[in-house]
C-alpha cells in the first residue's frame, strides 16, 4: 500500500480498478447495509394502489419505455408515415380507374364548326369507365429516390428519440437509486445520533457530561437530520412520479428500486478517444439522419436539373355506352374514346427552372451543412462524457478510503468517550458527534461520486450510438471500440496480469 504523500505505481491503480471494470465491485460498507435490508425483502408486488410502492429496476424500466413511451411510439408513427409516402411514390407509374355517367342538355342558339347560327334543344347521356395515367416522370423516377432517403432519415430520428428518451430513464432511475440510498445513510446517521444524545442526556443526569451544552449539541444533530429524511421523502416523491411520467405509469404509484446496493457500472471499456469517436461517427443515429437528409436534398437537385427533359406522359382510354339525339329522343350506341400524348414543358421560358435548381442547391448546400454540424456536435459529446467518466472513476477510490477512515475515525472516538476524556473521566460528546458528520458527509459523497459514474458511463455508451437497453447482461449487440490493427493499443497490461 502506498504511502501517503507519495504518488502511487499506474499498475497498483489499475490492479485496483480492474475489479470496478467488470462490474463486479459492490458497495460493502456498513454506510448501504441499510439499504440491502430496505430491498432485499422485497418481492413482486400485488397490483399497485396510491399508497402502495412498487419495486422496479433499471431492466425492466428500460423495457418499459419501449413499449409504453408516447414520445418513442410517436417517432415511430412519423417513420411509418414516411414509408407509407414512399409506397405512395412508387405507385406514381400505375394509372387511376374512373367510372361514373355524364348527362347534357342544350336549349338554345349554338354555332356549328361551318359557322352557321341556328337553334337547337339536344341531350346526350354517357356511362361507362376509364383509364387513365397521367404521370410525370421527373416525379416518378426521383420521388422514389427521395422517399428512400427521408424514410431512412425518419428512421434513424426514431432511433435517436428512442436513445435519449432510454438514457432519460437511466437517469430517473439512477436518481431514484441514490435518493433512496441517501434516505437508508440518513437512516443510520440518525440512529448513531439518537444514541450520542442518549448518551449525552444520561452523562448530564449523572453529572459526568464534559460541558451542559452536550446535549443540546446531539439533539441539534437530531433534529437536522430528521428534516433531512423529510426533504429526502420529497425529492423522492419527485423522482418517482418523473419515472412514472416517462414509462407511462400512474402517478400516483410510488416506484421504489428493485436493485439492493449501489455498485459502479462500466459499459464502454477504455479507449483512444479518436476510436470512441470513429465509433460514434459510424454508429450515431443522428448522423444517419444527416446523411440520408443531405442524400435525399441532391436527389431534389438532380430532379430540377433533369425536369425539362423528362416529359409528362397522359394515357387513357373510356368507352361505354352513349346516346344523343333531339330534346330527350335519345339513340344509345357503343363508344370508345383513347388518348396519348407527351409534353415537355420549360418554366417561364427556362427561367423558372434555374431558379429552381439554384434553390434546390442552396437547399442541399444546407443539408450538408447539417451532417458536418451533426458530426462536430456528436464529436463534441463522446469527447465530454468519455472525460467526464475518467474523471469519475479516478473519484471513487479517495472516496470509498475517505468513508473507510471516517469509519475508524468514529469507531476509535466512539470507544474513548467514556471514561477517558479528561483526568476526571467525564463524556465528552463533541468528538464523536464530528465524526458522525464526517462519516455522513464522505458516506454522502461516495454514493454521489458512483452514481455521477454511472451517469457518465451511461452517457457515454449512448452518445456512442447504443440505447442504453443494450447495455443490459445478454444484450445482443455488444459495443466494440477495440482500436484498428494498425495503431497502437493504449496502456498495454503487463504480460502476467488478464486483460479486463
Amino acid at each position: 500500500m502506498p504511502q501517503k504523500g507519495v504518488a502511487p505505481d499506474p499498475g497498483d491503480v489499475r490492479a485496483k480498478l480492474r475489479p470496478i471494470r467488470r462490474l463486479r465491485l459492490r458497495l460493502r460498507l456498513p454506510a448501504l447495509s441499510a439499504l440491502c435490508l430496505l430491498f432485499g425483502q422485497m418481492g413482486i408486488a400485488a397490483p399497485p394502489d396510491e399508497n402502495q410502492p412498487l419495486p422496479i429496476d433499471l431492466p425492466t424500466a428500460l423495457r418499459l419505455v419501449e413499449t409504453a413511451n408516447p414520445t418513442v411510439a410517436a417517432a415511430r408513427a412519423r417513420v411509418a408515415a414516411a414509408y407509407a409516402q414512399l409506397d405512395q411514390a412508387n405507385l406514381l407509374w400505375l394509372p387511376n380507374l374512373q367510372g361514373g355517367t355524364t348527362y347534357v342538355r342544350h336549349d338554345g342558339w349554338t354555332q356549328n364548326q361551318r359557322g352557321e347560327v341556328f337553334n337547337s334543344s339536344r341531350s346526350s347521356l354517357f356511362f361507362g369507365n376509364a383509364v387513365t395515367a397521367r404521370v410525370d416522370t421527373a416525379d416518378a423516377y426521383f420521388l422514389p429516390l427521395v422517399g428512400r432517403r427521408l424514410a431512412s432519415a425518419a428512421a434513424a430520428n426514431a432511433r435517436a428519440t428512442a436513445n435519449n428518451v432510454q438514457l432519460d430513464v437511466a437517469f430517473a432511475y439512477l436518481d431514484l437509486l441514490q435518493v433512496h440510498a441517501a434516505l437508508a445513510i440518513n437512516a443510520d446517521t440518525l440512529a448513531r445520533d439518537t444514541e450520542m444524545l442518549r448518551r449525552a442526556e444520561a452523562a448530564e443526569r449523572a453529572g459526568l457530561a464534559k460541558t451542559t451544552a452536550d446535549a443540546n449539541r446531539a439533539r441539534t444533530e437530531v433534529y437536522l437530520r430528521r428534516q433531512e429524511a423529510l426533504d429526502l421523502q420529497g425529492r423522492t416523491a419527485v423522482v418517482s412520479a418523473r419515472l412514472a411520467q416517462l414509462l407511462l405509469l400512474q402517478p400516483t404509484v410510488d416506484l421504489v428500486p428493485a436493485d439492493p446496493a449501489v455498485v459502479p457500472i462500466t459499459l464502454v471499456p477504455d479507449a483512444p478517444l479518436a476510436d470512441l469517436v470513429a465509433t460514434a461517427a459510424a454508429n450515431r443515429p443522428e448522423m444517419a439522419a444527416a446523411r440520408a437528409t443531405a442524400g435525399a436534398a441532391q436527389e431534389r437537385v438532380r430532379q430540377a436539373q433533369l425536369a425539362p427533359l423528362m416529359p409528362r406522359l397522359e394515357v387513357g382510354y373510356s368507352g361505354g355506352a352513349f346516346g344523343a339525339g333531339m330534346n330527350d329522343n335519345l339513340t344509345f350506341h357503343s363508344r370508345g374514346d383513347a388518348l396519348a400524348q407527351a409534353t415537355w414543358e420549360l418554366r417561364n421560358l427556362g427561367f423558372g427552372n434555374r431558379a429552381q435548381v439554384r434553390e434546390r442547391e442552396a437547399l442541399a448546400t444546407e443539408a450538408g451543412s447539417r451532417v458536418v454540424e451533426a458530426q462536430a456536435l456528436v464529436a463534441a459529446e463522446v469527447s465530454a462524457a468519455a472525460k467526464q467518466a475518467r474523471a469519475r472513476l479516478l473519484t471513487l477510490p479517495p472516496a470509498q478510503e475517505a468513508v473507510r477512515e471516517a469509519l475508524e475515525m468514529y469507531r476509535r472516538l466512539e470507544a474513548s468517550s467514556f471514561g477517558v476524556a479528561g483526568p476526571r473521566a467525564q463524556y465528552d460528546a463533541l468528538e464523536p458527534l464530528l465524526a458522525i458528520q464526517s462519516l455522513n458527509q464522505a458516506r454522502v459523497q461516495f454514493l454521489t461520486e458512483v452514481i455521477e459514474y454511472n451517469r457518465a458511463q451511461f452517457r457515454l455508451y449512448t452518445a456512442l450510438g447504443q440505447p442504453a437497453l443494450c447495455a443490459l447482461p445478454g444484450s445482443p449487440i455488444p459495443l466494440d471500440v477495440s482500436p484498428k490493427p494498425s495503431e497502437p493499443k493504449p496502456s498495454e497490461p503487463k504480460p502476467s496480469e488478464p486483460r479486463p
